[in-house]
């Protein structure tokens, strides 16, 4: 038997979870309740009762940092950011790092998704390549480089397979992402 508090916990999982989806795919302003309530299986007056508001469902389903576990592919840090970013243009598949500047904007608080998302992902990426300088200025510019082709691979359509192949554009652009990380850029 599944306890009350078990079953509730699942239940605000899902609504977390379709809708860290659905505001990752379309940003704040284009998604309903109804949406997360279609999509997460419950009704729009649950997902009110348990999230309290669309700004709170927002903060709560607010997208991680990219997955950086290492793939123990052996590659340098470097090229296994951009890698990433690569595949998941080739596969089609959401772009963490071109959606964050316009979840930011679109969010109910932008100052606050600011923080949130630099403190996010700066602290990943710095725990990622080593980073422990005061400031973790390689850190910042690893971020922004990723943040500049995330969007321009993804949201411009720069780079698109067809004009600059995988393994050429992630050996490109790793080489100045790993350049940064190892302080010769």
């Amino acid at each position: 038997m599944v306890s009350a508090a078990a079953a509730g916990s699942a239940t605000r999982k899902a609504i977390v979870d379709a809708g860290r989806g659905l505001f990752g795919e379309r940003g704040y302003s284009a998604v309903t309740i109804k949406d997360v309530a279609a999509r997460s299986g419950f009704s729009p007056a649950m997902v009110m009762k348990v999230m309290g508001s669309k700004a709170e469902l927002y903060s709560a389903a607010a997208p991680e940092a990219p997955n950086l576990d290492d793939s123990g592919s052996g590659e340098p840090v470097g090229y296994q950011l951009v890698r990433r970013i690569v595949t998941r243009r080739d596969q089609g598949e959401a772009e963490p790092w071109a959606m964050v500047p316009i979840l930011i904007h679109d969010a109910p608080d932008p100052d606050e998704a600011q923080v949130t998302f630099r403190d996010r992902y700066v602290g990943r990426i710095s725990e990622w390549i080593g980073d422990t300088e005061p400031g973790l200025r390689r850190t910042k510019l690893v971020v922004c480089a990723l943040l500049g082709l995330g969007a321009g691979v993804r949201t411009l359509g720069i780079l698109a397979p067809g004009e600059a192949g995988s393994e050429a554009l992630i050996s490109e652009y790793g080489a100045l992402v790993q350049g940064i990380i190892d302080g010769s850029v």
